[in-house]
């Protein structure tokens, strides 16, 4: 019985679009944004790194200068007070040197006083080695003291007697 006639025909297929390949688009952008992300990250710490050790440099400076000014016045004080004391020291040097002191410490503490009487004694040359006798002289012709050993004597007497008014008698026993 028929069937109906049928007819085969090449059916041709139809024409294919033109395709590309797109491989997931969302794995890409991802990507690219962690890359992208990754550098910036790299580029923000770089930053912050480099502000941080130069405010650490900045710190440490204005540490240094702030010590170095409070030793600056430190010093200008110890000065200050050194000029002060040598000013002192000078005022009682000069007050311990006064003729009228050393008058007064002679006249009280070694019951000395001013000479009534002055001589002066008049050296022979340095060829002749005896004392020619004067009748200003102070010293008699019978000692028999020759020039040089007189001028020894006075030094060594005037030396003792600068020492006394200056130490003490308590002061020159504990050198001797």
């Amino acid at each position: 019985m028929g069937a109906a006639a049928r007819k085969i025909a090449r059916e041709t297929q139809p024409a294919r679009p033109a395709l590309r390949v797109v491989r997931g688009g969302k794995k890409r952008s991802a990507a690219r944004s962690h890359a992208a992300a990754s550098s910036l990250f790299r580029v923000v710490t770089v930053a912050v790194t480099i502000l941080a050790v130069a405010g650490l440099a900045r710190v440490t400076f204005a540490a240094q200068a702030a010590e170095a000014s409070i030793d600056a016045w430190e010093l200008r004080a110890q000065v200050k007070a050194e000029r002060l004391a040598e000013r002192a020291l000078e005022a009682d040097r000069s007050a311990l040197a006064a003729p009228s002191r050393i008058e007064a410490v002679a006249s009280q503490t070694l019951n000395m006083g001013r000479p009534t009487q002055v001589a002066y004694l008049q050296l022979p040359d340095s060829g002749s080695s005896e004392v020619v006798p004067d009748a200003t002289d102070g010293v008699p012709a019978e000692t028999g003291i020759t020039g040089p050993d007189l001028v020894a004597t006075l030094m060594e007497l005037a030396a003792d007697e600068a020492e006394v008014m200056l130490v003490g008698d308590v002061g020159r026993g504990s050198f001797r």
